[in-house]
């Protein structure tokens, strides 16, 4: 199972007098003489994670982890990764979560990272990630803003030749004035998606803690990872085989599975002296788009 390394944790709600341990069960005690429900986790039916914290039901009960009972954001971290390394076992559990940055940690297998492995760590940046969603989107809607931009000038050359008439000079005019509009248009379509890109982040920084953690990523032979420092435990890697196509910007890498974004390696964590190197170890497991 991956990240088997991360610790149990116990979780005390104030507002409902019960306490949660997190670990190969699922463990709730109710009080203090009462006999706990101890749940095997094939037995957990749904998992929601949202800004309050988790919803976990199971067959009988329904309990609520409030975020306010966790000590710290590196003890819910914790007890998330310990939730999605158990779902990885147990893919029956209906996981709903918010928007993330990092990869889910279901999409780990336990492995060994040989020495051939490249090690990096650092704080992703608004700057880092804003560029590689940007690149993203325009990678998905390239295509219909270039076919945009065509549009509109021949939309514009159209009604110009309509609306004055035909003739050399208008010509002259009509030809240059309808291709700056197109470009313009496609233009305010890439602004669009730079304020989205930047809303997105937006969102996934008031919600995931994670986003203020170091992060540890390391890229192998045999797959890659983005964890917090804090988790990592140097056995557990996404395989190479998750990954659909990577992207490469000014300011990193991004690699996809099923047309969502799972890795993300900003230049800033690459040394100088790796670049070419783990570029091209990127490009010979995976397309590039």
């Amino acid at each position: 199972m991956a990240f088997e390394g991360v610790q149990g944790h116990k979780v005390y709600s104030a507002s409902t007098g019960q306490t949660f341990i997190f670990a190969d069960y699922f463990t709730v005690f109710t009080g203090i003489n009462t006999i706990p429900y101890i749940y095997e986790w094939n037995k957990i039916e749904s998992v929601v994670e949202n800004n309050n914290g988790f919803i976990i039901t199971t067959d009988d009960n329904v309990f609520t982890v409030e975020r306010s009972a966790f000590s710290s954001a590196e003890d819910y971290l914790s007890v998330r990764a310990i939730i999605e390394g158990q779902i990885a076992v147990n893919p029956d559990i209906h996981y709903k979560f918010g928007k993330r940055i990092l990869p889910l940690k279901y999409l780990y297998k336990t492995a060994d990272i040989g020495s051939d492995a490249y090690i990096m760590k650092g704080i992703y940046s608004e700057k880092d990630i804003n560029s590689c969603n940007i690149s993203l989107v325009s990678t998905k809607v390239g295509k219909y803003i270039f076919l945009l931009a065509i549009v509109v000038a021949s939309v514009l050359f159209f009604i110009l030749h309509t609306a004055i008439g035909n003739t050399d000079d208008n010509w002259v005019y009509f030809v240059p004035i309808s291709i700056f509009t197109g470009i313009i248009a496609s233009v305010v379509v890439y602004l669009i998606i730079a304020i989205f890109a930047r809303h997105k982040y937006s969102i996934v920084d008031k919600t995931d803690p994670a986003l203020a953690e170091e992060i540890t990523v390391a890229v192998t032979p045999d797959g890659f990872a983005a964890v917090e420092s804090f988790i990592y435990t140097g056995q557990d890697l996404i395989p190479w085989s998750e990954a659909s196509f990577f992207i490469e910007t000014n300011s990193g890498f991004v690699i996809t599975h099923d047309k969502k974004s799972v890795f993300w390696l900003p230049r800033s964590f690459i040394p100088k002296e790796s670049q070419n190197a783990i570029s091209n170890l990127i490009a010979a497991r995976v397309k590039q788009k």
